[in-house]
């Protein structure tokens, strides 16, 4: 059964200790257990771009969906026997003895092709040709949908979408998520591992799915998220991913990337929308 594995700070987080950091051989392990199928490390949370569309008109901001501190930093898709074996592959990760680790399931459509997965078959190890992001589909309170329903059109179909995506050779992979009720929270504190059921009674938004896009840029990036139907009525958060070397030395990773953690490096939203093909 397949997941996704999201890595973020949770209520009681940790320092991160780089020299503690044993990314590489967890990342070596899941794949000789062929239960990877794709994972990358996203930007931090000011270089995140969200996209809304309200009253026809596309609406950006910098920054994440929500001012709640546990934005994602990272993910992977793993293809597990269950979710007991999910459990203790989320566990074994780094993230899990600082942060935490939201299991959450894809949903499982009954029209779906035998063996099919989420990750084509492969896709770790094609040439990245553009821009990378990963286009987070957020699902917001329901007074906000209900005030976004003059927006509906009978075009927003996300089939319709996918199908246009995937003739661009924009989307490479994504699905929709089972609701945030089905997700399962894996921390490791002092040699425990402490797991729980649920989602957060109090987030007001939540992750409903996901799209990996491959761009030009930003602009482009907005363009795409722009005719989402979820941007109607929900937002789009668009996350730029920040590849590396997971068996490099992550002490002299870490103070090489110090100084871009509390920098945009991304183009302003605004300036990005202005140069959309909208």
């Amino acid at each position: 059964m397949e997941y996704v594995l999201f890595y973020a700070q949770g209520d009681d987080t940790l320092p991160y200790v780089p020299a503690e950091d044993n990314v590489g051989d967890w990342v070596d392990e899941v794949e000789a257990r062929g239960v990877s199928e794709y994972g990358e490390r996203l930007r931090p949370a000011q270089d995140a771009t969200t996209v809304r569309v309200r009253g026809g008109e596309v609406l950006v901001v910098d920054g994440p969906f929500s001012e709640a501190k546990e934005a994602i930093g990272g993910f992977d898709v793993i293809d597990a026997r269950d979710l007991d074996e999910a459990i203790e592959i989320a566990s074994r990760h780094p993230v899990a003895s600082f942060g935490r680790v939201e299991i959450r399931p894809f949903v499982q459509w009954p029209d779906a092709e035998p063996g099919s997965r989420v990750v084509p078959t492969g896709f770790a190890g094609r040439p990245v040709r553009g821009r990378r992001y990963l286009m987070l589909v957020v699902a917001e309170p329901r007074d906000e949908q209900a005030a976004a329903a003059d927006d509906a059109s009978e075009d927003d179909d996300p089939e319709a979408w996918v199908r246009e995506m995937d003739g661009r050779g924009v989307r490479k992979f994504g699905e929709v998520l089972r609701r945030p009720g089905d997700a399962t929270f894996v921390r490791r504190r002092h040699g425990e591992v402490l797991v729980t059921d649920g989602g957060f009674a109090e987030a007001k938004e939540w992750v409903a799915g996901f799209d990996l896009i491959e761009v030009r840029d930003l602009a482009e990036a907005i363009e795409v998220a722009a005719k989402h139907p979820m941007a109607r009525g929900g937002a789009i958060e668009l996350r730029p991913l920040w590849p590396f070397d997971v068996h490099e030395d992550h002490v002299a990773r870490a103070e090489r990337e110090a100084a871009d953690l509390a920098v945009r490096l991304e183009p302003a939203a605004a300036e990005a929308l202005a140069g959309a093909a909208l």
